[in-house]
């Protein structure tokens, strides 16, 4: 068998949202197994003390992923270093409210990060992403079912699934491939987002077929499957990692 170890050797990575959550987990798995990375976020406390910590070959680089002339200036600074093999976007933020109670500011901020952010990471990795590399994107299980008061947030994550499948189409005739990853409850600081606090956490976590949240190391990996080698035949899909949720419904029982 393959070592896995060596998967990433000679690539090298974009990660954004790379400071924490999910996205730091992968920036941190894919950098052990080889990779180059460079860690972009908004948070650059956070996004610099974990390239030090990664060391040798762990950089990181300040982005807003709303903001185009920052993605041109990181285009130009990549592209001249010979681009990437792989793009990771997991930026992403959350707000829970019912549609009558979420302005439209609220509603365009989610999108503008959410969904714009993952166009501009696309037509970046158009530019950047050499051929034979992939790119995977964030998506949500609340982009594949929808929940009530995340009207906003399924919005956008919905939007990135279309978005990926599109890129998908365009991108295959170069040999790269675009695939989303659709997290369940994962153990995210995302949790800490305007309107999870009155959540019934407990209740939640009893709904979850599996019965626990999972762990961004556990998403970390199926995102390096899909940027890897091993998944060279896989392009246009959407993989959902959420404990069952999505599978369907069980039914409570009586408890005698």
């Amino acid at each position: 068998m393959a070592d896995l170890a060596q998967d990433f050797h000679g690539k090298r990575a974009l990660v954004t949202g790379g400071a924490s959550g999910i996205g730091a987990a992968t920036a941190e798995l894919i950098h052990r197994r080889g990779a180059t990375v460079v860690i972009a976020d908004v948070d650059a406390s956070r996004g610099e003390a974990l390239a030090a910590r990664l060391g040798g070959r762990a950089v990181f680089a300040a982005l807003d992923v709303t903001d185009e002339g920052a993605w041109l200036r990181l285009d130009e600074e990549l592209g001249a270093e010979g681009g990437l093999q792989v793009l990771v976007h997991s930026a992403g933020i959350a707000y829970k409210a019912s549609i009558e109670h979420t302005s439209l500011g609220d509603f365009r901020r989610i999108l503008d990060v959410n969904l714009v952010g993952t166009f501009l990471a696309l037509s970046a990795a158009s530019r950047l992403v050499t051929a034979g590399g992939a790119v995977a994107l964030l998506s949500s299980v609340r982009g594949v079912l929808a929940t009530a008061e995340l009207g906003a947030y399924g919005a956008s994550k919905f939007g990135v699934r279309a978005l990926g499948r599109v890129a998908a189409l365009e991108f295959a005739e170069r040999g790269i491939r675009v695939n989303s990853v659709c997290p369940g409850s994962i153990v995210t600081p995302i949790q800490a987002a305007p309107g999870f606090q009155d959540d019934d956490m407990d209740a939640y976590v009893n709904s979850i077929p599996l019965r626990r949240r999972g762990t961004p190391e556990e998403v970390a990996e199926a995102i390096a499957y899909l940027v890897g080698d091993q998944s060279g035949y896989v392009t246009g899909s959407e993989f959902v990692i959420d404990g069952g949720m999505a599978a369907g419904r069980t039914t409570p029982k009586v408890q005698r």
